[in-house]
């Protein structure tokens, strides 16, 4: 598919600029070659006129009296010129000339001459003008014209698959990663599906048994339904993130006492951990944010902090304004992120290792809420980590001055 397309923007673009270029170098080329007729033109009224055309102009005046025989043959020249073979040609010319003071051109001796004749009652006047230089100036730069058009279009034939591949890249990407997320969902909400229909069909072979008995396999269903839940939850945010991109309805907002409030939120699971919390909260720090979007930033990572961390571990929360940003770092104590997984974890359904989110209910699609949340609040977020010891999130949010 996107072969195809590719083809067809380079063959349209081809032909855009084919045509663009052939359209500009014909008219360049025939203005040029439209003066320089008209200074021959001129030249030859001249001569008619009994005027001297421009110096270095090698110029003939045929003289014919009313018998249509030549009396007299002048040149304007120092050039050598055979006048026998200009007189028998002028015979032909005169011969065949049928419209009076009509410019014409023809070719003498390997020698192209413009020509005219004024015939009266008295005889006729011939004048011819060499063009032979104008002839192959106006050749070699039709040549040079066609050389040019030629090279510059391989040359931006080259530039095009370039710039197709690199405007279709960003569209490839986006349709693959699509294309993996449904892929993905799928794979996810197959196996909750499976599970609820395996513990189905045993309720439904003991249609006779009491509800308390078979209660193990209500509450797998249930449990299943519950995950079921939350995936198709985060599916519709990160859509609504998608689709809303930068159409939130944002206000200024106290990111510091949001903070504060779901920390208060995670307090009791802290402690039930076993996790030593400390915290750096400047006050007073403002943004310009969706409030509910900035709880489910923060709740998403404090919550991945607390998964995550080890026994008896610690997480480190700092906010503070840096650089006229509001810079919140979560950091906490852990197995880590192996370097070649930091630039992949906020990919949707990503996950660092599977078996352990399933243990933690993750589906990889927290840190793709979050990363959607900045970028929408043109914040900046990544990620820090020692193998085995810590990881770190960092975000930059632009602050939002008092007053202003």
């Amino acid at each position: 598919m996107f072969d195809k397309l590719k083809t067809k923007f380079i063959l349209i673009n081809m032909t855009l600029l084919s045509t663009v270029f052939i359209g500009i170098f014909s008219a360049i080329f025939y203005i040029t070659s439209l003066n320089m007729n008209k200074q021959i033109n001129n030249d030859l009224f001249l001569l008619l006129g009994d005027k001297f055309p421009p110096p270095h102009t090698l110029a003939i005046i045929v003289e014919i009296n009313n018998s249509n025989q030549i009396i007299n043959i002048k040149k304007h020249s120092q050039i050598n010129i055979d006048l026998d073979k200009i007189k028998n040609s002028a015979y032909d010319l005169l011969k065949n000339y049928e419209s009076n003071k009509t410019i014409s051109i023809t070719k003498i001796d390997n020698t192209y001459y413009s020509y005219l004749i004024n015939k009266s009652k008295f005889g006729a006047k011939m004048v011819l003008i060499d063009r032979t230089n104008v002839q192959t100036l106006l050749t070699e730069l039709l040549k040079t014209f066609i050389l040019i058009v030629f090279l510059s279009l391989v040359i931006l034939f080259l530039i095009s698959i370039y710039l197709t591949n690199k405007s279709i890249k960003p569209i490839k990407e986006a349709f693959e990663k699509q294309k993996q997320f449904i892929t993905d969902a799928s794979h996810e909400l197959k196996t909750p599906l499976t599970i609820i229909k395996t513990n189905t069909s045993v309720l439904l072979s003991n249609t006779d048994d009491t509800i308390k008995n078979q209660l193990k396999w209500i509450n797998y269903i249930n449990s299943q339904t519950d995950r079921m839940s939350t995936l198709i939850n985060e599916m519709l945010t990160l859509s609504k993130l998608d689709i809303e991109e930068n159409k939130l309805p944002l206000s200024v907002v106290d990111v510091s006492s949001i903070m504060e409030n779901i920390l208060l939120m995670f307090d009791a699971i802290i402690y039930e951990n076993n996790i030593e919390l400390n915290t750096n909260i400047q006050k007073n720090l403002f943004i310009n944010a969706d409030k509910e979007s900035i709880k489910k930033l923060f709740s998403i990572l404090i919550d991945n902090a607390i998964k995550y961390n080890n026994e008896n571990g610690k997480i480190n929360i700092d906010l503070i304004n840096e650089k006229n940003k509001v810079k919140i770092t979560i950091k906490n104590t852990g197995c880590g992120i192996p370097k070649e997984d930091l630039d992949r974890i906020f990919e949707r359904f990503y996950r660092v290792d599977s078996s352990r989110d399933r243990k933690t209910g993750g589906y990889g699609l927290g840190l793709s809420i979050a990363n959607s949340i900045v970028k929408q609040h043109n914040g900046k977020i990544y990620a820090k980590s020692i193998e085995n010891q810590e990881t770190s999130f960092i975000i930059k949010l632009p602050l939002k001055k008092q007053g202003s």
